[in-house]
């Protein structure tokens, strides 16, 4: 038997990332940060981070993440 299956994807799929949807696989991303290094090895920082597809397409609700640095220079 011989099939022929044709198959046609969309140029633009939605993405489902944990129950959000994205519209585009292209995000762009800003981030900001601050951190310090004390003389006795240790560190610390604190950096915030948006990304987001800049309103190329919806559904865009973006994503914003927070994170901590801590760290020990031996």
């Amino acid at each position: 038997m011989l099939a022929i299956k044709r198959s046609c994807k969309p140029v633009s799929h939605v993405y489902n990332n944990n129950g959000r949807a994205f519209s585009t696989a292209f995000q762009f991303g800003d981030h900001i940060g601050v951190g310090y290094v004390f003389s006795n090895g240790w560190e610390a920082g604190l950096k915030v981070q948006h990304f987001s597809n800049g309103a190329i397409k919806k559904p865009n609700p973006g994503v914003n993440v927070a994170t901590v640095k801590v760290g020990y220079h031996f």
